[in-house]
């Protein structure tokens, strides 16, 4: 379902990859998931990068939609951006947006990214018979074949977002990185501090 010999692979990652900010050389080459990745992507890490070599045109960073998944998103992408940035640079990284909710109404269904749009189905309704019935996702494991394939394998249908940096100054997001990322803890601190006033929900 997700693979094809021609166009698509599929790589399974076991639990969280290795923060790279601040980790030595040699616990990069000695872990495997990055090994793995690096093998499959063909294109070598930090100076012997070679975007030439890239074996597929979209990479994409697929997790669960919870606040789990996007901690893993976190570590992949900072993988990235320390390792393969050209990867972003030239538009070649994505991420898969699996749906947090399916919306069932008679033979009608559809597929919700967040909260949000759920309640904006529930009040308009889905335009199928009988009452509406509601399944949250708690992970990629618990959809079945259908929902994997029309929400996030199959590219005639899935939702990507691509990632890309858009600094308004030099070494923004470098700096929000190491602050987020980086081995110390207060930094962490100080930027939730100033930006939790702009948030509307937590996932904890």
């Amino acid at each position: 379902m997700a693979r094809d010999r021609k166009t698509q692979a599929l790589l399974p990652l076991r639990g969280k990859i290795l923060n790279v900010l601040g980790a030595a050389s040699s616990k990069l080459g000695s872990n495997q998931e990055i090994s793995d990745l690096t093998q499959a992507l063909g294109v070598g890490l930090g100076t012997r990068f070679n975007l030439d070599d890239l074996r597929y045109d979209k990479v994409i960073i697929m997790t669960d939609a919870d606040v789990d998944g996007a901690h893993i998103a976190s570590l992949l992408m900072t993988f990235f951006f320390t390792q393969m940035r050209p990867l972003i640079d030239y538009g070649h990284l994505y991420l898969a947006c699996p749906p947090l909710f399916r919306l069932t109404q008679g033979s009608e269904r559809v597929y919700c990214l967040d909260e949000t749009e759920r309640d904006t189905w529930l009040e308009n309704g889905l335009g199928g018979r009988g009452k509406i019935d509601v399944s949250r996702f708690k992970g990629l494991g618990e959809m079945d074949a259908k929902d994997l394939k029309e929400t996030t394998m199959d590219p005639s249908s899935r939702k990507l977002i691509r990632v890309s940096i858009d600094d308004q100054e030099p070494g923004e997001t470098s700096n929000l990185v190491d602050q987020l990322m980086g081995k110390k803890p207060e930094l962490r601190f100080q930027y939730i501090q100033e930006n939790a006033k702009f948030a509307d929900e937590l996932d904890i």
